[in-house]
């Protein structure tokens, strides 16, 4: 049997529903890759004690679509026999210990649900300290399958600890304008509309959500007036494409909210290595950026390489590869470094950024004591200085775990050019964020939200797992939802405007969320 045919076309029907979800297509591939392992070892009736087909799953973007990826993991789970039914659990250990001491039960063993989803984001825990009773689950409910929905104060980390028990990682993607332009025009395309290029670039500049509530309007006016050229819908003044120039690499990052330092240290870089190409001497370009979560180190990265392709640093096409830990060390006794190669081999002339990079470094040994992260940083160290000339690395983490990281080999203190420390935003910083946040999505926001928000983020920032702009953005989105809850109570509120008791609503909940978390937690 042919490796392709493991995959019979009720498996891709299901796995194209992905296509339609945007920021979920590029997790086809691990689905398929978990149909093939599972069919492998059945039809070969391999001798692996523990068939792991747990999943990670990490959410980069601003929308909650955990559910769709969730119930189609489920959906073929179930078709593939992986799980005895496609029920989905989100479990919380504490509420069902809670009803298991007044059954007088304990164990789990009578947990019906074949996918069993554990919310880290919820549960705002330290991995390390549930690993224990996570394999204790795992151990007694084997007909189960585990999906852990990776916090934003502990990415990567998950990986790193868990990785003997979460085999597969999924990601949900930033949603990038070239992502939204061809889910309009596939829209466009499949109900027989007729568009041009100024009218994709007008809808792509919306907010996902608004996209999709547009592109329904668009349809229903068609049908209603029996046209399909969708230009007649639109405001005959709209800017043409020439005036709306994209902005360049150095645009962007002076954009940037607050980052002052970092800024500065990037354009002096950016300075220092043309002046040096342009005397036949170009340095290392390898770079390291520390800290803590949420301080634009994967966007400020993108934005470098978007100037290295600008300034023809390395070539003129921009080329970003992004990775981790999943994507650099195998699974399997000589997979790791044929793995790190290709990622490196990927990102040739232009920028491998490579984050939680202090995640390569957790040593995980087989049973003869060979090290897959040794293997890894051993590969990258090599590539590093055989393509010195056509290679940026970018290692991003922590700051005290990548500079654990730095130690373990001595071969990065002398690859390692450039390192850049990302500071902790302001309070002023954070408002601003969300404020841009609010301008972005054309939302109003009353006069007396800014002193609220400044002392919450005064208060928020002195939790150790403080995330920064990311919880700004989780902020935002939450107010966002109660503003239109409450909206919708009314015909006479506008809809545009948030208020204090939106923002006052959801800071309070907050509060809530957090004393509950204190007293939540897997031991008994």
């Amino acid at each position: 049997m042919k490796i392709e045919e493991l995959l019979d076309e009720e498996n891709e029907k299901i796995l194209d529903k992905l296509d339609n979800i945007i920021g979920l297509s590029k997790n086809k591939e691990v689905l398929r890759d978990i149909i093939k392992y599972h069919e492998v070892l059945k039809k070969y009736k391999c001798n692996i004690e523990f068939e792991n087909y747990n999943i990670v799953i990490r959410n980069d973007s601003s929308y909650s679509i955990y559910e769709d990826l969730i119930s189609i993991i489920a959906e073929i789970y179930y078709k593939n026999g992986i799980i005895l039914n496609k029920n989905i659990l989100y479990f919380d250990p504490d509420e069902f210990r809670q009803n298991a001491r007044k059954k007088g039960k304990s164990e789990y063993k009578d947990i019906q649900e074949g996918l069993i989803v554990l919310d880290l984001e919820c549960l705002r825990r330290n991995p390390k300290e549930i690993k224990d009773e996570i394999s204790v689950m795992i151990e007694q409910m084997p007909s189960k399958a585990f999906i852990i929905l990776e916090d934003e104060f502990r990415e990567g980390e998950v990986n790193a600890i868990l990785t003997e028990y979460f085999s597969w990682s999924m990601k949900i993607d930033m949603i990038s304008n070239e992502e939204k332009e061809k889910y309009i025009k596939k829209f466009m395309d499949s109900n027989e509309l007729t568009y041009n290029d100024e009218i994709i670039s007008e809808l792509s500049n919306n907010p996902y959500y608004m996209i999709k509530n547009k592109l329904l309007n668009i349809l229903v006016n068609s049908k209603i007036k029996n046209e399909k050229n969708v230009s007649r819908f639109f405001d005959k003044n709209l800017k043409s494409i020439e005036d709306k120039k994209a902005k360049t690499g150095l645009q962007e990052l002076d954009e940037l909210i607050g980052l002052d330092e970092v800024k500065e240290q990037i354009k002096k870089v950016i300075s220092y290595i043309k002046t040096s190409k342009k005397r036949n001497n170009m340095p290392m370009l390898h770079m390291c950026f520390n800290g803590n979560p949420g301080t634009g180190k994967t966007t400020v990265a993108r934005i470098v390489g978007k100037i290295f392709a600008e300034e023809e640093i390395l070539s003129d096409k921009k080329v970003f590869v992004e990775a981790q830990r999943c994507d650099l060390i195998g699974k399997y006794i000589g997979h790791t470094a044929p793995m790190t190669q290709k990622m490196i081999e990927k990102a040739l002339g232009g920028i491998l950024f490579i984050d939680e990079a202090y995640s390569i470094a957790s040593y995980i040994q087989d049973e003869a004591g060979r090290d897959y992260g040794a293997e890894c940083i051993a590969t990258l160290l090599k590539g590093m200085e055989d393509n010195r000339e056509n290679l940026c690395v970018i290692l991003a983490g922590y700051t005290n775990e990548m500079q654990d990281m730095l130690e373990t080999n001595p071969g990065f203190e002398s690859r390692i050019q450039f390192s850049i420390n990302f500071p902790d935003y302001s309070a002023e910083a954070l408002y601003n964020i969300f404020t841009n946040l609010c301008h972005k999505e054309k939302y109003k926001i009353s006069s007396n939200i800014k002193t609220l928000l400044i002392q919450h983020f005064n208060i928020a920032k002195n939790n150790k797992n403080f995330s920064n702009a990311r919880y700004v953005r989780n902020l935002y989105e939450k107010i966002k939802i109660e503003q239109s809850y409450r909206v919708s109570k009314s015909i006479n509120e506008n809809i545009d405007l948030i208020k204090k008791c939106d923002v006052e609503k959801v800071i309070g909940n907050l509060k809530t969320t957090c004393e509950k978390s204190i007293k939540m937690g897997f031991s008994a």
